[in-house]
């Protein structure tokens, strides 16, 4: 079991990766987005060492990820004017990938 939550950290960090390195590539860094994916990262390294190993990290993390990238579609909008106006649709799997698996790995956390 414990294999399974060491893989499940390491596909999250993947994504967030991912999501970081998709954007610079595409010259689209964005602060908000890559704020939260800093957060996610930032919470996996603290609870791989042993710290803060409980739900409330785990759902302050989640949580502020959900609302950096709230944020920043309130500000940015749903579409992509760089993508001819197409709805951000890899942000939304993205985020939902993230939060859903997160949420998984939080079950887990310590009380």
């Amino acid at each position: 079991m414990r294999r399974t939550w060491l893989l499940l950290r390491i596909g999250i960090a993947i994504i967030q990766i991912f999501d970081i390195v998709i954007h610079a590539v595409t010259g689209q860094l964005e602060f908000l987005r890559v704020a939260s994916n800093v957060v996610i990262l930032a919470w996996l390294g603290i609870t791989m060492l042993g710290k803060f190993r409980d739900k409330l990290a785990a759902f302050g993390a989640i949580g502020l990820y959900a609302v950096l990238n709230v944020l920043f579609l309130m500000r940015e909008g749903f579409t992509n004017p760089e993508q001819g106006g197409a709805p951000r649709t890899m942000l939304f799997i993205l985020v939902l990938l993230t939060i859903g698996l997160s949420a998984l790995l939080s079950t887990q956390q310590k009380r």
